[in-house]
């Protein structure tokens, strides 16, 4: 955080304090205010209201009295009104349709006016008197909720005169304080620019010579340093990476096919059984051997078995999956896993591809090499969940293949190898 907004935000902290807290006090009132001042205008009316219906009171003059209710209730915010005599029997009275007169409403001993709140509700009492004697009471129930409505709206008004007001004078103190601070906010501004691109020739400019001209200085002397130190272990960690990436290669691929080879394998199988064991996808591990490969390096060369091996490492490539992982083994064995496929029947189409493609004419200098291929297939999570025995039951079932009479593939059976 810049020190700019550091400050920026402690000042406006406490000046939103301020405000939040004078704000909450000032709508506290108002409200008190503003309710008090209608209640008062409403007990005048009340009071107005008992000297005009004290007549029909006195004259028993029931019919006028409703008249005079009516019309008082017809006001909007008037729920209840109601007219009793000294028993404390009703008169006369008017409701809105949509309120219902609580039964404490009439236990109240009225001998001066006054006023009970209930919720947004307002309760008012006054005595009817004539010639000084008490001859009855008039009760109202008014509905506070229009007023709370336009309360709201000028609080609403108000909060959001309040914020703009606030958001104004954060934004010019601000400026103030950037201004004031701008030449250490060039430096942070400098050394956050090196933090997030790395590039040490970067240089503060010395504005003047007092302690923040020293601090640019000593800052520009350090990014000179760094950068030189830098640049050489940049230049050593790049030799040391490239030699650990070539030595990764070597470790994990065949020399002669450029094959993934033994090790590679191993690591995919683990990767492939772990997950077999947690959500059970079906994947193949084929193994493969070649037939009479011998008989072609006993008879055309080292080097011709060499080219066979590649042409078969090519062949197979070419019609699998780019996720499926071809290995070469050693010698002339070789290794396909398959993961993640719908069905077995993929799994020995594909065997059946391989075979009729190494079938085809393997030419080496004119010459088409004998060979065959006998295939081996197991499958995990069907036959086992373990690296090491699901090599060992696609080899079985590879010596399966070459004791049907070679050059076809065979699937590992439990009772078989039993």
């Amino acid at each position: 955080m810049s020190l700019v907004r550091r400050l920026t935000q402690l000042n406006m902290s406490v000046m939103a304090a301020s405000m939040i807290l004078v704000f909450t006090l000032t709508t506290i009132l108002l409200w008190f205010v503003v309710r008090d001042r209608h209640a008062e205008t409403a007990q005048l009316n009340l009071a107005q209201l008992s000297h005009n219906i004290v007549p029909m009171l006195v004259f028993d003059d029931v019919d006028t009295a409703e008249r005079e209710l009516a019309l008082v209730g017809a006001q909007k915010d008037v729920l209840f009104i109601a007219l009793r005599k000294n028993n404390k029997s009703v008169f006369s009275e008017y409701s809105a349709p949509s309120f219902i007169p609580p039964a404490e409403i009439y236990q109240q001993n009225i001998e001066q006016p006054n006023i009970v709140y209930s919720g947004v509700k307002m309760m008012l009492y006054h005595p009817v008197t004539f010639k000084g004697q008490v001859e009855g009471d008039l009760i109202m129930v008014i509905d506070l909720t229009n007023m709370l409505y336009w309360f709201v709206r000028l609080i609403l008004m108000l909060a959001i005169l309040i914020g703009v007001l606030f958001t104004v004078s954060a934004l010019l103190l601000s400026q103030v304080q950037r201004t004031a601070l701008r030449p250490l906010l060039s430096l942070s501004e400098l050394a956050q620019k090196v933090s997030k691109e790395h590039d040490f020739q970067l240089r503060a400019k010395v504005v003047r010579n007092d302690e923040i001209g020293i601090l640019t200085r000593s800052f520009n002397e350090l990014l000179k340093r760094v950068d030189i130190s830098q640049a050489e272990l940049r230049q050593q960690l790049e030799q040391e990476q490239l030699q650990g990436l070539q030595l990764k290669q070597m470790v994990k691929t065949d020399p002669l096919t450029n094959l993934p080879n033994r090790l590679a394998l191993n690591a995919m199988l683990k990767e492939i059984t772990k997950e077999s064991s947690e959500s059970t996808p079906l994947s193949c591990l084929m193994f493969i051997d070649l037939d009479n490969f011998k008989f072609v390096n006993d008879n055309f060369g080292h080097d011709a078995g060499d080219e066979t091996l590649i042409e078969v490492g090519n062949r197979i490539g070419a019609i699998i999956r780019s996720d499926d992982l071809l290995c070469r083994l050693g010698g002339d064995e070789f290794a396909l896993l398959l993961p993640n496929i719908e069905s077995t029947d993929n799994a020995e189409r594909l065997a059946e591809r391989i075979v009729t493609s190494i079938n085809r004419p393997i030419v080496i200098k004119d010459t088409i090499m004998p060979i065959g291929i006998s295939i081996g297939l197991a499958y995990t999570p069907l036959d086992t969940c373990s690296p090491m025995e699901l090599l060992n039951c696609a080899d079985d079932a590879m010596y399966e293949a070459k004791r049907a009479g070679k050059n076809n593939f065979q699937v590992y059976n439990k009772k078989a190898s039993a």
